[in-house]
């Protein structure tokens, strides 16, 4: 797994017995393996329209299937396991770029490279509807041919274009997994995620699949991470333990402006990435905010509260009127943040009680990598993997291309 944190490879080994309900696991390693400065900005201009282009793309697309192959011999090797003895390969892969919501394509402006004569004006074609309506997509890289090649290894990844092309968002693929693995005849209960967005899977206590609800509730450790990052002059790309923002002061007016974001009005079934709230919505926030008069510290404090705020808004809005929770279980890299995560408890109600995914036995940064091998587990058994109900599908489908590893 890859994230939009863009921090590394995710690698989790797992011994997986059953399918379905009957799922059982059993962690065996787990690592995160770092990008170097050139892949991290590699794939960070690659996400980018204005700098990202098609050989860009092509040539990722290989270095990452390379890297991934990497890290899967690496965990193996690091559990004293032969790659020969592994099953399976789930791989999400790195998302380049999702428009679960694109409606019209536009042709982008072009100048013509041709010499001119003189007198004569370069061509310039403006920007004008492509006649490619209603383009819903989504893009993930880091080629499974390359992965079950040098590992030997079935690979099963892609999983997000098969719910999109059933009429969902592609998004969120996890709480398939929340259901199988953390569903409670006695207590409901949220499964948070905080990586670069911030997620929920909802399980009422003894619900069944139809009534899992999960979504996007905005921005996680995306806008933390940039702003972290232009305060320190790049010196440190996250504020560790949130003791930067500790630092800080919450501005009032900055959070009320951000709150009033358009995505978070928005209802269930719903999902965001880096295109709404990724490096340039952070550029202009940390510049305006500048030009305010407003401190370094205080953006960074300003903005860990926003993140905060947009979970316990979302839960207050699609959830809690209708559900009783009576805990939140955190995961992803925002758990390790103590300030976002006391804004967070001052936002919600104190009858609820936070933990991190450590409780069950499942360290913060290894959920979502286990996720996908779970969820490729059931797409070679043969299950649909995804919920309507929480991606917007009009029906359940098998996710997942597989590639066959070696002979």
């Amino acid at each position: 797994m890859s994230g939009t944190s863009v921090d590394g490879i995710d690698a989790c080994l797992v011994e997986i017995s059953g399918n379905g309900l009957h799922t059982k696991i059993n962690i065996l390693a787990f690592e995160t393996y770092s990008y170097d400065k050139p892949t991290r900005t590699a794939i960070l201009d690659t996400c980018n329209p204005e700098t990202g282009t098609v050989d860009k793309v092509c040539q990722l697309n290989f270095h990452l299937g390379k890297l991934f192959a990497n890290a899967a011999t690496s965990i193996t090797n690091k559990a004293h396991i032969s790659i020969k003895d592994i099953d399976l390969i789930g791989s999400h892969g790195q998302t380049i770029y999702h428009l679960p919501n694109q409606t019209t394509m536009e042709k982008t402006e072009v100048r013509s490279q041709k010499p001119e004569a003189r007198g004569q004006r370069s061509e310039v074609r403006e920007k004008e509807p492509w006649d490619l309506p209603h383009i819903r997509s989504t893009l993930q890289i880091g080629e499974p041919s390359v992965i079950a090649q040098e590992t030997g290894v079935t690979t099963v990844a892609d999983f997000r274009p098969r719910d999109l092309a059933a009429g969902g968002q592609g998004a969120p693929l996890v709480p398939y997994v929340d259901f199988l693995l953390f569903r409670d005849k006695e207590r409901g209960r949220a499964l948070q995620n905080i990586g670069g967005i911030a997620n929920v899977t909802i399980l009422p206590k003894n619900c069944g699949i139809n009534d899992v609800i999960a979504f996007d509730t905005g921005p996680g450790n995306m806008i933390i991470d940039r702003i972290t990052e232009l305060v320190t002059n790049t010196t440190q790309h996250f504020d560790e333990g949130g003791k930067l923002a500790e630092r800080g002061r919450i501005n009032d007016n900055l959070l009320a402006s951000l709150l009033m974001h358009p995505y978070l009005s928005k209802p269930p079934p719903k999902t965001t990435g880096r295109e709404e709230f990724g490096i340039s919505f952070a550029d202009n926030l940390y510049k305006d905010a500048t030009h305010s008069g407003i401190k370094d510290l205080d953006i960074l404090a300003t903005v860990t509260a926003f993140t905060a705020h947009t979970i316990a808004d979302g839960y207050k809005k699609w959830i809690l009127s209708k559900h009783h929770l009576s805990e939140i279980i955190i995961s992803g890299g925002g758990s390790y943040n103590s300030t976002l995560i006391k804004f967070l408890r001052q936002y919600l109600e104190p009858t609820i009680q936070i933990h991190t995914i450590d409780m069950l036995g499942i360290s913060p940064n290894t959920k979502e990598a286990l996720a996908f091998a779970i969820l490729a587990n059931e797409t070679i058994s043969g299950n649909s993997n995804n919920i309507p109900s929480a991606t917007g599908a009009r029906e359940a489908v098998i996710m997942g291309k597989i590639i066959p590893g070696r002979l």
